[in-house]
């Protein structure tokens, strides 16, 4: 029912790791149909963190899935039905979050021409999906891109404590596309220091912003899980936490955008949310 793109101004900025925790919390604590993408020319970095979860979830499906460009052909060739995404997708969470393998194209001038048939399998994927989550390739120089945070319902902009990608983003406004001029957005802070002059506080007041702002803390165990592939078995490990646990903070923060995107996408998380979820 609607379409989530996560999305930085720059590479660096934590845009992929944002995109795969939400997807994983969400499939972990909410029986919400969920599906997660990446469409980007030339990186399968989304599939490599859940690596193990679809070795295992898909022992005869892993190398022969179709993936977006299976959709597009099945789109060219008007094959293409309500349940077509599902059927040429992943299971992370059987019935709750599936995957959508990337493009194989060798070329990225045949990727970018494809954009509006990519987007038009995105669209057609809420109709039966609750939520589609997106990770795009930071910057404005692909029309995926673009098309994509035109037909977003809600956008998460990926940012730093880095002054200057604050100021690019809050002060050169040339910088942000024409999407941010009439699709709601809220900015997430990736790789979050607590200890940093630069809090969430300080960086509204200093740029005057009033908008949503979320953080993704720094976290150590949360990057080795990346790296082995393995970041459902992350999350099933820090379901419930005791108060002064080192990871607390990151969950907890982490869920709380995941919750506001679920509040924004119409879900009603009281009904939704699966018993045993806390910290």
């Amino acid at each position: 029912m609607a379409i989530i793109s996560f999305w930085g101004i720059q590479h660096g900025l934590g845009v992929t790791s944002s995109t795969a925790t939400v997807a994983a919390l969400i499939g972990m604590e909410y029986q919400v149909r969920t599906l997660v993408s990446q469409p980007q020319w030339s990186d399968n970095t989304l599939q490599r963190i859940f690596k193990k979860t679809i070795q295992s979830q898909n022992p005869q499906g892993f190398q022969t899935s179709g993936g977006l460009d299976a959709l597009e052909r099945a789109v060219r060739s008007g094959r293409f039905e309500r349940e077509s995404v599902k059927n040429n997708s992943l299971i992370l969470v059987p019935d709750r979050l599936d995957i959508l393998k990337g493009t194989t194209k060798a070329d990225r001038g045949q990727f970018d021409e494809a954009s509006e048939v990519i987007n038009l399998i995105y669209q057609k994927a809420t109709e039966y999906y609750d939520l589609v989550l997106l990770d795009l390739h930071s910057g404005r120089n692909s029309p995926v891109v673009l098309d994509a945070l035109n037909q977003s319902d809600l956008i998460v902009v990926c940012l730093s404590q880095n002054i200057n990608v604050l100021e690019r983003f809050f002060l050169q406004r040339e910088q942000q596309p024409e999407a941010f001029q009439n699709k709601p957005f809220v900015i997430l802070l990736s790789q979050y220091d607590e200890d940093s002059k630069f809090k969430v506080k300080n960086i509204c007041n200093k740029y005057r912003y009033k908008g949503p702002v979320f953080t993704m803390p720094y976290n150590t165990s949360f990057k080795d899980h990346s790296n082995d592939g393995d970041i459902q078995a992350f999350f099933r490990r820090n379901q419930q936490l005791m108060k002064f646990h080192p990871n607390r903070f990151f969950i907890e923060e982490s869920r709380k955008l995941a919750l506001h995107i679920l509040n924004e996408s119409g879900i009603n998380t009281q009904v939704k949310q699966i018993s045993g979820k806390g910290a």
